[in-house]
Formats: structure tokens, C-alpha cells, sequence
């Protein structure tokens, strides 16, 4: 294999410590994510260097000695624009304006922040700095003096080790403007060519010349430095002196979030901090985060979570199996109908939203709160939905999936979840209503299945566009026009068949005085004042019958009508009444029946 010197050791470096379970170098991270992107080696300069090289034309730049002269040839009128050199420290210079910690042994100090800072997918208003080498978002263990990579929690530790308290220099400083926001747009600039970052904000944290607790002799120094634009982009930077050997396990470098296990800097020994960088400058480690997780507007019980190369909402809680997949819930109503789901559970299961569609890929879900919503009509919207029936139900059925090779990881057979929205066969209910009312109205609620509404309305002609409102006197032998509708349903799809109609002088649907109107679809062949103007071509019939009373009864009478639901593409919904005699053998297409009732 050929290759150069410095690539070839890059590699083996990376070998050995992948090798060795570390863990893999990062540069960019996701906002909250607690994830990383591998970018490139570690790159080890040789200190005070300063070089850097390139050939004509590759849009890199050509320097020496740090010297940030700007050269041309003669007369070519080319300029060879020389960036601003490393520094010689990786450190930050802190003013006269920062603040010393004066703490005892593994306390904190609680600080507020000028803007706030974007970590883990949250914004924080303040933090908790730790003598002992590390900052938290949360209230910290002051016996905690231990690193613990397994915290779980958002925790900034450029050297978690158990420092002596009262030795050294600790402090910190946060600007808004000045030399340290000159400072930070000059160094991520330069480390982050592609990001043109402008900071708002940076809060800088140093130990100097800091011992270890129980090694007075062994003096450490180390920084860590937050900055934001206050939008896009946050940066944290780990800048690193003069540092001793430490005991494994009694030291951690590097960032923890919530949900998320530890990302350590990749090094065998603490020393090792110094010498070393992601960057290309010793004694620095620089992490970029993105905020790409605002615009996902996680829910309060979803954390913000790359998986699988992919940004999304996690649950933000311990998720376990449920026979109910996705807790997904369904919604009926005629012939309309949707499918929730659980966004963190799909997302956890290695499927997007983006990816996610029903029979027709162009109906995706809609994200409502924390569950992502797929709907579907009988108008514009029908997304692919069928309509099937059998002799026990009516079924309108889609499914919720991905495209086979597109989930976003790898699945046999993808993902596909079929919901349906089920109509049962006969069930009859009835309820009366006064004319004073807008109508006789009954809702069926089918358990889990679905739910539909038939109405009764008495009208004043046969146009069927003026109905009775409030208190009505008919006079007896005044024609009346009645439309029986169900609601929820399309129209071009479903038909409402008039079965039976009657009266009674009660409120009572089996009361034995009645007076039969229309019977086996057709109108009483002993009452010629009965014409049936609608039946079952549509979710709206029309029938008409002349004012009577009940001889010997009071002058109300209550109407009462048996009906069912068919699937018009049968054609078996309208049967004819040649004669009123003969009546074709109803089809499968029967699958719902009821009985309403109104009073005059």
C-alpha cells in the first residue's frame, strides 16, 4: 500500500486505539445528538512548526514560519493570501474582568449565563463549575471526585480528576463583545473554515497550575471554552498545558448528554492531552455542534438523538414492548379515518417521518404534538384507501410504511401497518326527537370500530331546502317531506336505504297501534298519500306521506324509520317497486342497519 509518511501513521494511529476499544476521534457533533461525526485522524504537529503547504491552484495558501506575510510573484498579479498562523498556546487569554473560585473540596459554582447556551438539545440558562476539572448543566455530587463516564447526564469535563482546591488558579470569564469574541471568531474560523462563525457569546473556564489531590507535585492546566452565534452553530474547545501522568480510571476528557453515553477524547494517557489535537494544534480538541435539533421541535418527553446517521426525537423516557405497536391510535368516523403513531418509537426503531407514507407515497404524516398523524377521506385525500365489504362488514383499509430500501435502516420487508376502519353489520337503535328540533338525530358509537350519524329532518316542500324550525302546527292532510341522512360518509360511495318507516300515537317503536308508511322498501300500498322520492342512491333519502292523527289518541304522532348502509358500486342499493309487489333478494352489500324515530 503507498502512501505518504504522515497518512500511513494517521492510519495506524487510528487502528491501534480502535484496536484498543477507544474511542473514535470526533470534530462535529449534532446538537444534542451524543453522537459524532468521524471526520479525519488525529493529526499531531510538531510544536512551533508553523508550517503549512500547498501547490498552486488547490485554493489552499502558502506560509512559513507563522509569518502571516502575504507574497506574490512579480508581475503575475496572483496574491498568495497567507491565513493568520496557529497560536503558539492553544489557551485563551482571560482580562482583568474574570472571576476566581475560591471553593472547598469538589464544590461547585453556580453561574448564570449571558446568553443562552444550546447542549444536548436544550437551551441552558446557567451551569455548575466544578473545581474538579469539569462543568455540568445539572446540580452536581460534591463527592463526586471520581469520574463517571455513565452519568447519562449533559456534563462538559476537558479533565475530570480530583484536584486540590486550595492550590492554584481557578476562574472564569463569559463577554458578549471584546477580545475574547475576537479570539473566538479568529480560532474557529480558522479551525472551521467552511462555517463562518460569527460568536454572540463565549465563557471561558481555567485551571493553572493546578495539583492533584493527593500528588501536590504534579501540576495541571487546562481550559475549556464555550462559544455561540446564538443560532446555528456552538463550539466547544479543549485547550490543554502542561499535564502529569494519571492513573486510569481516575481521569475523563471529553462531553456526555443525556441519553447518551460519554464521548471520550481519544487518548491512552491524560499527558497525551498536550501533544495532541483533532485540529491540527497541539494541545486542543474543538468540537462543533449544529442546531439542527431546534427546527425538530422535540416534545418535553423527546430528546434529540442521532441514530443510525439520522437526527430525529428519541423518547426521552425508558420505552418498553407493547403489544400495541407504536401506541398507535386509530380514528374512525364514516369515511374518514387516521392512524397515530409514537414519533420517538418510530424514530428509535430507525424510521423517519420523511420516509413514512401511506398507499399513496404522497400522503405522509402530519406531526401533531409528539405523534405523527395519517389521515385519509373520501374527498381529496383518499390516499389510497380501499373499500371492501363481506357479509358481516363494510372495511375501508390503508397501510403506514416505507418504500422497500428506503427505511432508514436496513428491515426485511420494511415497515407496512395496516389499520382499517370497520362498519359491522345490523345494529339497530332508535331516538326520538321533537320537531321542535333541528331533527332526529342518532350517533353510533361502534366500540373501537366507528362512528356514524343519521339524521331525520321535516321539510316544508319538496325542494328539501327549508326545514321546519321550532314550534310547528300541521294541519292534517299537509303533505310532508322527510330526508333521512347519514353523515361521515362520501356520497359516491355509500347509499342510505329506507327499509321501513312508521307512526305511532307514543313514543314507543314497538307500540302495537301503528300505521305503516313505507314497508320492504316501498311505500304501504294502503296509504296512496306515501311516495318514496330517494332511496338508496345516496347518504341522503326522500320520502313524503300526508299529516294524519290516530283516532281516539292525542294529536301527536311519532315517526319512526328502519334503515341500512350499502356499498353503491354494487348497484343492489335501489330496489324497485314495480306494482309494490316484488322486491329483489337483498345483497351483501346490507352491512348496517338502525332505526330513528321522530315526533309531530
Amino acid at each position: 500500500m503507498g502512501c505518504s509518511l504522515l497518512p500511513c501513521l494517521a492510519v495506524l494511529l487510528f487502528m491501534s486505539l480502535e484496536a484498543k476499544g477507544s474511542i473514535a476521534h470526533p470534530l462535529t457533533a449534532e446538537e444534542g445528538s451524543g453522537e459524532i461525526a468521524y471526520m479525519q485522524p488525529i493529526i499531531t504537529a510538531e510544536e512551533g512548526s508553523g508550517e503549512t503547504t500547498a501547490e498552486d491552484g488547490s485554493g489552499e495558501t502558502t506560509a512559513e514560519d507563522g509569518s502571516g506575510e502575504t507574497t506574490a510573484e512579480e508581475g503575475s498579479g496572483e496574491t498568495t493570501v497567507t491565513p493568520t498562523p496557529p497560536p503558539a498556546s492553544p489557551f485563551f487569554d482571560v482580562g482583568p474582568g474574570s472571576i476566581s473560585l475560591y471553593l472547598g473540596d469538589g464544590a461547585y459554582e453556580t453561574i448564570q449565563l449571558e446568553q443562552p447556551f444550546m447542549y444536548g438539545g436544550k437551551a441552558y440558562t446557567q451551569l455548575y463549575l466544578n473545581v474538579d476539572g469539569y462543568l455540568a448543566f445539572f446540580v452536581p455530587n460534591i463527592n463526586d471526585e471520581v469520574p463517571n463516564s455513565q452519568l447519562g447526564q449533559d456534563i462538559i469535563s476537558p479533565l475530570w480528576t480530583d484536584l486540590n482546591f486550595n492550590v492554584g488558579e481557578k476562574k472564569y470569564e463569559q463577554a458578549t463583545s471584546g477580545p475574547l469574541i475576537d479570539k473566538a471568531n479568529q480560532e474557529i474560523n480558522r479551525m472551521f473554515p467552511d462555517v463562518d462563525f460569527s460568536a454572540s457569546w463565549v465563557f471561558v473556564a481555567t485551571w493553572e497550575n493546578v495539583p492533584l489531590e493527593y500528588y501536590n507535585t504534579e501540576f495541571t492546566s487546562f481550559q475549556v471554552v464555550l462559544a455561540s452565534d446564538g443560532g446555528l452553530f456552538s463550539f466547544i474547545l479543549m485547550n490543554y498545558g502542561t499535564l502529569p501522568y494519571i492513573s486510569p480510571g481516575y481521569w475523563l476528557a471529553g462531553y456526555g448528554m443525556e441519553y447518551s453515553n460519554f464521548v471520550t477524547i481519544p487518548v491512552n494517557n491524560a499527558y497525551e492531552l498536550s501533544s495532541s489535537s483533532n485540529v491540527n494544534i497541539p494541545g486542543r480538541w474543538a468540537f462543533q455542534f449544529t442546531a439542527h435539533c431546534r427546527n425538530l421541535n422535540c416534545a418535553s418527553d423527546e430528546v434529540c438523538r442521532q441514530i443510525n446517521g439520522v437526527y430525529g426525537c428519541a423518547c426521552g423516557y425508558i420505552t418498553t414492548q407493547s403489544p400495541n405497536i407504536y401506541d398507535a391510535i386509530e380514528t374512525c368516523s364514516g369515511s374518514t379515518g387516521s392512524l397515530s403513531l409514537s414519533r420517538c418509537k418510530l424514530f428509535e426503531d430507525g424510521y423517519s417521518a420523511d420516509n413514512l407514507h401511506m398507499n399513496d407515497q404522497n400522503c405522509k404524516g402530519e406531526l401533531q404534538d409528539n405523534r405523527l398523524v395519517f389521515s385519509f377521506d373520501s374527498d381529496v385525500n383518499t390516499c389510497g384507501t380501499t373499500l371492501k365489504n363481506n357479509d358481516t362488514h363494510v372495511i375501508f383499509s390503508n397501510n403506514v410504511g416505507t418504500t422497500e430500501g428506503l427505511a432508514v435502516i436496513s428491515r426485511v420487508g420494511g415497515l407496512n401497518i395496516n389499520f382499517s376502519c370497520v362498519y359491522p353489520l345490523i345494529q339497530s337503535i332508535s331516538m326520538p326527537t321533537d320537531i321542535e328540533a333541528i331533527g332526529g338525530v342518532i350517533s353510533k358509537y361502534l366500540s373501537t370500530e366507528g362512528s356514524y350519524q343519521i339524521t331525520m329532518i321535516p321539510y316544508t316542500d319538496d325542494t328539501f331546502q327549508v326545514p321546519f324550525i321550532g314550534n310547528v302546527t300541521l294541519d292534517v292532510n299537509h303533505q310532508m317531506y322527510i330526508a333521512v341522512q347519514v353523515d361521515q360518509f362520501d356520497s359516491t360511495q355509500i347509499g342510505l336505504v329506507l327499509d321501513s318507516c312508521w307512526a305511532t300515537p307514543f313514543n314507543q317503536t314497538d307500540y302495537s297501534v301503528r300505521w305503516d308508511l313505507i314497508s320492504n322498501e316501498c311505500p304501504n300500498p294502503n296509504d296512496g298519500t306515501v311516495a318514496v322520492l330517494q332511496n338508496g342512491v345516496s347518504t341522503t333519502s326522500y320520502f313524503s306521506f300526508r299529516m294524519f292523527t290516530f283516532t281516539g289518541f292525542s294529536n301527536k304522532i311519532y315517526l319512526h324509520c328502519q334503515v341500512h348502509l350499502c356499498l353503491l358500486e354494487t348497484g343492489n342499493c335501489a330496489q324497485p317497486c314495480p306494482g309494490y309487489l316484488s322486491r329483489r333478494r337483498r345483497a351483501v352489500d346490507f352491512y348496517d342497519s338502525a332505526a330513528i324515530s321522530m315526533e309531530f
